[in-house]
C-alpha cells in the first residue's frame, strides 16, 4: 500500500511571511511528492483569512492561534529550516517566518526557485481588492510609475537599523527620476500620519507634488481583516510600478521586488537613537563580539538589533533560573 506524504506549514507572522512560506512549501512538496496544506492561524499579525484575500483552489485552512500551539515553529532569525528534499518523515509540519526553499543553505534548493516565484505569481487577489488595485491604477498611476514602500509601525522597534531610510529613498528616488523623468510616484506606507514625528508622506509631498500619487488605506490594522485587505492592495500595486524602491530588511519590499525585471533599491540607514547605540558598541568590542556568538549559537549571521534582543532575553532566562532571583519573586 502506497502511504501518501504530506507537508503541512504555517506562519503566525505577517502577510507576506506567509506568502513566502506558501510558495515555496508548494514548490517543495511538489517536488519531493508530498501533499501540501498550510493552516492559516488569525493573529494579530495578519487577522485575514486566505479566502479574504486570494480566490486560489489551494489546500490552506483557517485556524485560531490555539491551533497552533505546540506545532513545530522555527523562531524568526533564530531558527534554520530543515531540508524537506532528503526527509524522510511521512507527514512533516513545519512552523516558520520565512522562505523554506534556502539555496544559500541547500545546493539542490536552486533549481527551486524560478517554481517558488511561479507558485507566488500564479496567486489571484479576490474580486472586491482586485478591482480596488485597477481603480487606482486607472485614476492615478502614469505611463511609468516609481514605487516606494517605507516600513514603518513595529518595524521601528525590531529593525532600528534599517528604518531611519526616508532621506536614502529621496535620493534613490531622484535617482530613477532621471532615467524615467515623467514618472509619477506611488508611495506605499504603514507610518500612521498621525504619529509623532510621522514624516515620510510630508517630505514626499514637498519633494514630488502632483507627481505623487500616495496610497491612503482605509485602514492600517494587521488585526483585522480589512487592513490585511488593504496591504495586499498595496502590494499589487507596487509590483505593477517600473520601478521600485523599498526599505532592506523588509519581507513586504522583499515580495514586492521579488523576480521583476526592473531597477529595485532597497535602502536603509539607522533612527537616529540607534545609530549612537551601534556606533558605542562597535567602539567597545560589544558589536564585534555579539556578532561572533551568535554565529558560533545560531549559526547564521543575523541584524544586530535581533541579536540584542536574543541575548537580552538569554540573561533574564539565566538571571531568572538563579536561586537569589527566585527568592526575589517570592
Amino acid at each position: 500500500m502506497v502511504v501518501e506524504r504530506t507537508l503541512t506549514v504555517f506562519s503566525p507572522s505577517g502577510l507576506c511571511n506567509r506568502l513566502k512560506v506558501l510558495a515555496s512549501g508548494l514548490a517543495l512538496a511538489e517536488t519531493s511528492g508530498r501533499r501540501f496544506k498550510m493552516l492559516w492561524p488569525l493573529t494579530p499579525a495578519c487577522a485575514a483569512p486566505f479566502a479574504a484575500l486570494f480566490c486560489n483552489d489551494l489546500e490552506v485552512s483557517t485556524v485560531t492561534r490555539d491551533e497552533i500551539q505546540g506545532l513545530p515553529l522555527i523562531p524568526g532569525w533564530l531558527g534554520i529550516p530543515p531540508d524537506i528534499l532528503i526527509q524522510d518523515e511521512p507527514d512533516l509540519v513545519i512552523g516558520l517566518s520565512s522562505q523554506l526553499v534556502r539555496p544559500d543553505l541547500y545546493p539542490a534548493h536552486a533549481a527551486l526557485q524560478e517554481c517558488c516565484l511561479e507558485k507566488f505569481i500564479q496567486l489571484q487577489p479576490v474580486p472586491g481588492i482586485q478591482a480596488q488595485v485597477e481603480a487606482f491604477q486607472q485614476q492615478n498611476f502614469k505611463t511609468s510609475m516609481i514605487g516606494v514602500h517605507l516600513r514603518r509601525g513595529d518595524f521601528v522597534r525590531f529593525r532600528p537599523d534599517v528604518s531611519g531610510n526616508l532621506e536614502q529613498a529621496l535620493q534613490a528616488v531622484d535617482k530613477f527620476l532621471e532615467r524615467l523623468p515623467d514618472a509619477g510616484i506611488l508611495l506605499c506606507s504603514d507610518e500612521n500620519p498621525q504619529a509623532p514625528g510621522a514624516e515620510v508622506h510630508r517630505r514626499f509631498a514637498t519633494r514630488y507634488g502632483s507627481r505623487l500619487a500616495p496610497r491612503q488605506p482605509s485602514s492600517l490594522d494587521r488585526a483585522s481583516v480589512e487592513g490585511i485587505q488593504q496591504a495586499l492592495v498595496d502590494l499589487w500595486l507596487l509590483r505593477a510600478t517600473d520601478a521600485f524602491v523599498g526599505t532592506a530588511g523588509s519581507t513586504f519590499s522583499d515580495t514586492a521586488a521579488w523576480g521583476r525585471d526592473v531597477p529595485c533599491m532597497l535602502t536603509a540607514a539607522p533612527i537616529p537613537g540607534y545609530g549612537r547605540l551601534e556606533r558605542l558598541a562597535r567602539l567597545t568590542g560589544v558589536y564585534a563580539l555579539l556578532r561572533l556568538l551568535g554565529r558560533r549559537q545560531i549559526g547564521q549571521e543575523i541584524p544586530f538589533p535581533a541579536l540584542l534582543r536574543y541575548f537580552r532575553r538569554s540573561l533574564k532566562r539565566s538571571l531568572g533560573k538563579s536561586p537569589g532571583s527566585q527568592g526575589a519573586r517570592r
